[in-house]
């Protein structure tokens, strides 16, 4: 049986394709992971509004997705974050100045 074997002649499409699904995942992964922590490091950390930090991580994702030759699902993504994390935001802003008085 091992003897039948001829190096190099074994399709390996599956394994490539396993393996660029994982590198796919860890990049979105990490880059929305740090993107979050910046986020909330600029509201928290620096005290910065809310929404001149949500705009300063908005332009770094893109700058990361530029550098990381990202899909444009990446674009989609972040502007869809964006457009929800403003209105999640705005409501909550609303909310606390009417329980504010």
């Amino acid at each position: 049986m091992a003897a039948d074997h001829v190096r190099g002649e074994m399709d390996i499409a599956h394994q490539k394709a396993t393996f660029d699904g994982f590198m796919a995942v860890s990049t979105w992964g990490g880059l929305l992971t740090v993107l979050t922590v910046l986020l909330l490091t600029l509201i928290f950390a620096v005290g910065m509004d809310w929404i001149g930090a949500l705009i300063a991580t908005t332009v770094v994702s893109i700058i990361g997705g530029l550098l990381l030759k990202m899909s444009t699902a990446w674009y989609v993504t972040v502007g869809g974050l964006f457009v929800f994390t403003l209105i999640c935001g705005g409501i909550a802003q609303l909310a606390g100045m009417a329980l504010a008085g």
